[in-house]
């Protein structure tokens, strides 16, 4: 699939410097759904207004000189004020400065590693919202639109779980500017102090209070997800023990015609029950290939959708 939108390492600037243009995509490999997702800046600074559309248009035939009743589209205007995201850090000034490559190196390298985990909480709160960080955005499995058997786009496996929480979901998204989209305020900047300076480190705070030098580097942004529509995603829920294809297509099948979904997201949990009824199945009886793609639409496989979901009901 040709890409046709922004990603993230599109998108974000740590500093003044592109992402991409750093060289630095390989921040995301432990984030693989947010690398892909469409991802565009706040509206406005750390807040986030969009429309969603909440009543269609009407159109139908007349007879000649007779009326028609109409009805116009409505949309509902939506405000997400975005979440701090902070990945700041310190190291020891005597690990800094006895470093063969010397105090810079060694801080660039705290960095990558603070700015992947940073990457992987995002990936963990797109997809579980509270149940990963209380104090993050609203994620897909708690969004008012995707936390309940009755909701509209969501589905229960055919075979589903009932085990306390031992559930996992697959989630089904229309990832573009006005659906499913990450979102970066402050125009996709995430600050990065380029002159770390040394604080007295209180190691064991209210016990010995025993303190060390250490540089401290302030990384944080701000970040937050838009679900633009009625129809941006769709989820399987309650996978325990089996998912097929079946469940797939039925979850395929809740998106209108010329809005399907461009992103399908699974954890190996369930890639591997897919695989199974694939292997149950088939003429030969040989394991099924590695699931990549179901109607030519990628399969992400994330450890961002945890395997300790409560049953959905």
């Amino acid at each position: 699939m040709a890409e046709s939108f922004n990603t993230l390492a599109h998108l974000v600037y740590l500093n003044d410097a592109n992402l991409k243009d750093l060289g630095l995509s390989d921040l995301l490999d432990e984030s693989p759904a947010l690398s892909v997702l469409h991802a565009q800046a706040a509206s406005q600074g750390t807040v986030h207004k969009y429309l969603k559309q909440t009543t269609a248009s009407s159109a139908g035939f007349r007879a000649a000189g007779a009326g028609l009743a109409k009805t116009a589209s409505a949309d509902t205007e939506i405000t997400d004020t975005l979440k701090i995201l902070d990945a700041s850090f310190h190291a020891d000034v005597a690990l800094a400065d006895g470093s063969a490559s010397g105090r810079d190196a060694y801080m660039q390298r705290e960095l990558v590693r603070a700015l992947k985990q940073a990457f992987a909480a995002v990936e963990l709160q797109i997809f579980n919202g509270a149940n990963s960080d209380a104090d993050g955005f609203v994620g897909l499995n708690d969004d008012a639109q995707l936390d309940a058997i009755s909701d509209a786009m969501v589905i229960a496996a055919d075979t589903a779980g009932s085990t306390g929480v031992s559930q996992t979901s697959v989630y089904f998204l229309r990832s573009m500017e006005t659906d499913v989209s990450v979102v970066i305020g402050n125009a996709g900047k995430i600050v990065i102090d380029d002159d770390p300076v040394v604080i007295e480190k209180v190691e064991n705070p209210g016990t010995t209070n025993d303190t060390f030098p250490a540089l401290y580097c302030a990384v944080t942004g701000y970040v937050g997800l838009q679900i633009g529509g009625a129809y941006s995603a769709a989820r399987i829920c309650n996978v325990e023990t089996a998912l097929t294809d079946d469940d797939i297509y039925e979850a395929l099948s809740l998106f209108p015609s010329g809005k399907g979904c461009t992103h399908i997201c699974m954890n190996r949990k369930s890639m591997r029950l897919l695989r199974q009824s694939r292997t149950a199945v088939n003429a030969t009886g040989a394991a099924a290939p590695f699931v990549g793609e179901v109607e030519g639409i990628p399969v992400i496989v994330t450890d961002g959708i945890l395997s300790t979901e409560a049953v959905v009901s």
